[in-house]
């Protein structure tokens, strides 16, 4: 009998279809493995018997990954459809199937105890993996915030994922994301009391994965043997980052990275790319390469591409006659919080008695005034948002308050408009003050961190929404890595997508 089988992939690299085609071999059944744009086709000819057998052996051994979809049975195949031309593009991904783990551990022998020692004692160990070097340590304050301080982003290596669930409050999801061939960074939730003397992080989250190449296994290994479960890391000298990748309804979603992504050939520009940033500005934007990859070029569409770092971040339009036009500019502020209380002071007499009766209530939160000076777009906003709040922290500690309440809506925070020199501004003052007037009136930080998100999202909507329906679009689409943010994509995705195609990327990051 014969059995067509399609399995949606969301990305045109070819190592899944190479681990199939593995699978084939193993099993010595009649069956060819062929990929197309969003998609693998399997087709069996074999004994029902052999069929089942070889779908146990792929339920066993096949893994996930962050770019499959659904598969299913289907009764025939459209064969005029163009199979994918094989490429051959090495990438900077070990298939770590669960046979190469045990292959690995089985058959390695490298002595990592000098490097235990080290970090047992309070140590750094600087370890050379597939991906270049990394500073390993024990969960520490001390040593966190140094790193931190010399501009390094701490992260979490699990090096047993049984004992996972001791530490971090995990879904399903998190899990399948986590353990993924590509082996991305996945945001995690600490439990209760777990990180209380802020030896992992400064908040409650931080970004986690498994080991992801030969040499981390091995270490990993050791460690796990020695009951060390996780461990923190800096990436030093590396090659590529890595995904950073979050998960929506069904979807799953790059945040940015490029290990395991790229180099990667783009059937549509034929051509091959060798990082995200590459890749973008070939494309004129991330907003530009999304209707591409989506084939909306030559269709009006509306939408925004609101990133945390860029200085070019806007609610746009786009026309085929007129290509990409900016409606609404988000402003690159200066990178002070005394400038940021000068300009709320020159609001009105209100704003004036506001910022004085703050300093006056709240003493204690501009004894240091300082704030990241490399900062761009909405990090700078949002900073000026935490430091009016108290938050230390600046903009991951304000978007992680936010994440960390459960409740189903907040208050209203400004989002207003203001023309200079032509151009229509949000208006960073009105949302700066409109958060310490709720301040002063006692409204809690977890509350007014979630409900800039949840207000931010209906600036989006109102007017995603009034300029689709002026240029009569079907299609909004969303860009830019704030929608990495649960809040702000989930409340925006669930009023557009009533009456719009709500479009994200599917094969590429959020941002760059």
């Amino acid at each position: 009998m014969q059995l067509i089988y399609k399995i949606e992939f969301n990305t045109t690299n070819s190592y899944f279809k190479y681990i199939i085609n593995k699978l084939i071999d193993e099993a010595n059944v009649n069956a060819t493995c062929k990929q197309y744009k969003g998609f693998i086709i399997l087709k069996i000819e074999e004994s029902a018997e052999n069929i089942e057998s070889f779908f146990a052996l792929l339920e066993k051994k096949l893994p996930v990954s962050i770019f499959l979809g659904k598969s299913y049975v289907i009764e025939e195949f459209d064969e005029t459809i163009e199979e994918l031309e094989c490429k051959e593009i090495k990438q900077n991904l070990t298939l770590l199937t669960n046979d190469s783990i045990k292959d690995i551990i089985e058959n390695n022998d490298i002595d990592f105890l000098n490097d235990i020692v080290k970090i047992s004692k309070g140590g750094v160990s600087r370890f050379e993996t597939h991906n270049g070097l990394k500073d390993l340590f024990l969960p520490n304050k001390e040593l966190r915030e140094e790193f931190e301080s010399k501009g390094h982003e701490v992260k979490l290596l699990i090096t047993d994922l049984n004992k996972i669930t001791d530490l971090f409050d995990v879904s399903a999801k998190d899990l399948q994301l986590l353990c993924s061939i590509e082996r991305p960074l996945v945001k995690l939730k600490f439990k209760l009391l777990q990180n209380k003397e802020n030896e992992y992080s400064s908040t409650n989250f931080i970004y986690a994965k498994i080991p992801d190449d030969k040499e981390t296994v091995l270490f990993a290994q050791a460690l796990k043997q020695k009951d060390i479960s996780h461990i923190l890391y800096v990436n030093d000298d590396v090659y590529q980052d890595g995904l950073k990748v979050t998960y929506f309804n069904d979807e799953n979603l790059i945040i940015h990275g490029d290990k395991g992504l790229f180099p990667k050939f783009d059937y549509l520009a034929n051509k091959k790319f060798n990082s995200s940033k590459e890749y973008f500005d070939e494309n004129g934007g991330v907003y530009k390469a999304i209707l591409a990859q989506n084939n909306k070029r030559l269709v009006p569409s509306a939408g925004v591409y609101f990133s945390s770092n860029s200085n070019k971040s806007s609610v746009l339009m786009n026309l085929p006659t007129k290509g990409l036009k900016e409606v609404i500019a988000i402003p690159n502020i200066i990178n002070s919080f005394e400038n940021c209380l000068e300009e709320i002071t020159e609001i009105d007499e209100f704003c004036e008695r506001l910022v004085s009766n703050y300093k006056n209530k709240f003493p204690t939160y501009f004894e240091d005034m300082s704030v990241d000076k490399n900062a761009h777009g909405f990090e700078s906003i949002i900073n000026m948002c935490a430091k009016a709040l108290g938050m230390k922290g600046g903009a991951k500690e304000f978007e992680d308050t936010a994440l960390s309440i459960n409740i189903k809506s907040g208050i209203q925070i400004d989002m207003k408009l203001v023309n200079l020199d032509g151009v229509n501004y949000l208006d960073y003052r009105r949302t700066v003050q409109s958060i310490m007037s709720y301040k002063m009136a006692d409204v809690d930080n977890a509350t007014l961190a979630y409900s800039f998100y949840e207000s931010l999202s209906e600036f989006i909507c109102n007017y995603t929404d009034e300029v689709a329906k002026e240029i009569k679009a079907k299609d909004v689409v969303m860009s830019g890595d704030m929608f990495s943010n649960s809040i702000l994509l989930s409340k925006t995705h669930k009023k557009l997508s009533k009456n719009y195609n709500f479009i994200l990327p599917k094969e590429y990051p959020l941002d760059y």
